[in-house]
């Protein structure tokens, strides 16, 4: 009796046994998934970077050369303003009475030099018949040549009242944005005193100051990623300008970078990041990279799902560098042997299933 019921529950233990799919069977029974995948991106290139500011091609400070009270400023911060625009009034009455005054100096000064030139004119046909002595012709040509000096004298006095008015006129010497304001309606404007900043728009560029061991690693022309963190976005470009000197700048080399084409997002005085790609003969210096629109965001840290050796979705984790355009660097987690999926006809996850 109690071999038979050792006998029943082996059987049934075998049963059991055979009916319960284990994990693993579960897996392979699993249809699998239809993937897209790539090759990590790799280069042999050494990346070398320097930092600079962002700068409008043109920038000034509006100054004036007249002492005056400010009247009107018809501008503010942020303004687009056009070249010869009026951008401030300056009192200008005191100027207005020099300007009357130099005024009818020169035309005094003008009659005075016609009356002249008429009596240089006679006595000089008087002498020609010999009318009048040359002692008398010659006092006739020094009064001609006073008036002549007293003439210029005057024009050149209201030239200067004349463009003296123009600095209480104060226009926009280019066309703009005005991105400062350093003075107000009622101050009193001394002469070479900032009253207002104007940038120029459209056409940005980077200007950095690198040092000795950095400037050997440039040149003109060459081409450039220019990376702007506060905008998180990166463009191409070029170096246009490598300083031959540093004697005018503390040991260090003007270096002025130019976008291919300009960035709308970014701003002058932002900060930028450029690099530049140097050719090397070795692997040590390998570039992996993958496009930035795979990355997966798990608990703080970044990941892309790789194609497994069992033909299964695998996450690994990376860490990443700077951004490349629409890719970005991987400093480790990858090789240039693996795979990555780039889509997939479903949610992937550990473990998945995947064919190509």
């Amino acid at each position: 009796m109690t071999t038979n019921k050792f006998i029943l529950s082996l059987f049934t233990l075998a049963l059991l046994s055979c009916g319960s799919p284990t994990e693993k069977d579960v897996q392979e029974k699993t249809p699998a998934v239809k993937v897209k995948t790539m090759k990590v991106k790799t280069s042999t290139n050494n990346s070398f970077s320097f930092s600079g500011t962002i700068s409008a091609e043109q920038m000034t400070t509006i100054k004036t050369r007249h002492a005056g009270f400010v009247n009107k400023i018809h501008v503010k911060v942020g303004d687009e303003v056009q070249k010869n625009q009026k951008l401030i009034s300056i009192d200008n009455a005191e100027l207005q009475a020099q300007l009357q005054q130099t005024l009818a100096g020169k035309q005094q000064a003008e009659k005075q030099l016609e009356i002249a030139q008429k009596d240089l004119k006679r006595y000089e046909r008087l002498s020609a018949s010999n009318s009048i002595s040359e002692k008398e012709l010659e006092q006739v040509q020094l009064m001609y040549q006073s008036s002549v000096s007293a003439f210029e004298q005057a024009k050149q006095s209201y030239n200067q009242v004349v463009a003296m008015m123009d600095y209480t006129e104060i226009k926009a010497p280019f066309s703009g944005v005005i991105s400062n304001k350093m003075i107000q309606e009622g101050d009193m404007a001394m002469p070479g005193m900032p009253m207002l900043s104007l940038t120029s728009t459209g056409t940005l560029e980077v200007k950095s100051d690198l040092g000795e061991s950095q400037i050997t690693r440039v040149k003109p022309e060459q081409t450039v990623s220019i990376e702007i963190p506060s905008i998180g976005k990166t463009y191409k470009g070029k170096i246009s300008e490598v300083s031959s000197s540093s004697e005018a700048n503390g040991s260090r080399y003007f270096v002025k970078t130019v976008f291919n084409e300009t960035p709308k997002d970014a701003l002058s005085g932002m900060f930028a990041k450029v690099y530049t790609d140097e050719e090397v003969n070795n692997s040590e210096n390998t570039l992996i990279s993958v496009p930035r629109n795979v990355l997966v965001e798990k608990n703080g840290l970044r990941g892309v799902y790789v194609y497994g050796k069992s033909n299964t979705a695998l996450l690994r984790y990376i860490k990443t560098g700077r951004k490349i355009g629409n890719n970005i660097e991987v400093l480790s987690g990858l090789s240039d042997e693996d795979k990555i999926i780039i889509s997939a006809e479903s949610k992937l996850y550990n473990g998945l299933n995947i064919k190509e």
